[in-house]
């Protein structure tokens, strides 16, 4: 299901468990999906062709002059051309002299000026700077049926190159720590939604059960079995994209007849269509990731 990959979900019990440390801070890379992959990172559409390539969201740089205390310019030999408005800085090196939540404003070739000023002893020269399309992540929060897991949403906007030839329609995206091939991280599917919990009757078709969830008639869903649950046998499935029909304040159904009664999680998503000579792009909130 969409959050931690095996590879991420193993590294992190391993760390806890006192097996091995976490895999190291390093660059991270945006990818699209036509088909959402498995937590595996196998089974999966990433877009190819049509000159896509994946787009770098975080990473890490080393300045090449000093800002003094009360100074929002950093300085960079070269600024990197993956640093971008809204993304988080903080600096590795000495972590006081950047204030948890500080972002980027703007750039220029040899700049970076912080929504913040430095603090401290100021940020020296030299030090390694870590900046993230990302803020901190929210804790989950609530029970059910009003949920909120623990989740993250982009803070700045995630541009990809035009397209040459047609991307098809993304539904997914997923974080790669290299820019081809490397390890899926995390996924999850287009749109700042949240995942909803539901219960479902049998019948034909199924009834959904998730109250004031806000979905209308011809919402774009996806549905998934929650931790320790099960979802309802079908004579049809649950997999891929399915359509709200019959949508009252809390139940709707998708479409699927039950054999059983069940439960899961369900979730709205956008669907974006990448015709040839786009250039996507994806706005600040719109790409959020979540982990119960």
């Amino acid at each position: 299901m969409p959050g931690f990959s095996d590879y991420a979900a193993q590294a992190a019990l391993n760390w806890e468990s006192g097996q091995a440390a976490m895999p190291a801070l390093g660059s991270r890379f945006l990818a699209l999906f036509t088909t959402a992959p498995a937590d595996s990172g196998s089974g999966g559409t990433e877009v190819s062709g049509g000159s896509y390539a994946r787009v770098q969201v975080a990473g890490s740089a080393a300045t090449n002059g000093s800002t003094a205390s009360g100074n929002p310019t950093l300085h960079f030999a070269s600024t990197p051309s993956w640093i971008v408005a809204g993304m988080t800085v903080t600096d590795t090196t000495a972590p006081s002299a950047i204030a948890a939540g500080t972002t980027v404003l703007s750039t220029t070739g040899t700049t970076v000026t912080m929504s913040a000023n430095a603090a401290g002893s100021g940020v020296g020269s030299g030090d390694t700077l870590q900046f993230s399309l990302w803020p901190a992540a929210s804790a989950s929060s609530g029970a059910e049926p009003a949920t909120a897991p623990a989740n993250v949403t982009n803070g700045g906007v995630a541009t990809f190159p035009q397209a040459s030839a047609s991307w098809g329609t993304v539904v997914a995206f997923g974080i790669y720590d290299a820019s081809t091939s490397g390890n899926l991280i995390s996924f999850d599917y287009l749109g700042n939604y949240k995942w909803l919990p539901f219960t479902c009757s049998l019948a034909s078709p199924g009834v959904l059960t998730s109250p004031a969830n806000g979905y209308s008639n011809s919402d774009p869903v996806v549905v998934t079995q929650k931790y320790g649950g099960t979802l309802p046998t079908t004579g049809g499935s649950f997999a891929g994209v399915l359509t709200v029909a019959n949508s009252t304040t809390d139940t709707f159904t998708v479409g699927v007849n039950t054999t059983s009664t069940g439960d899961g999680s369900v979730r709205k998503i956008v669907q974006q269509s990448v015709p040839a000579n786009v250039q996507p792009a994806f706005n600040a909130s719109s790409l959020t990731l979540t982990l119960a």
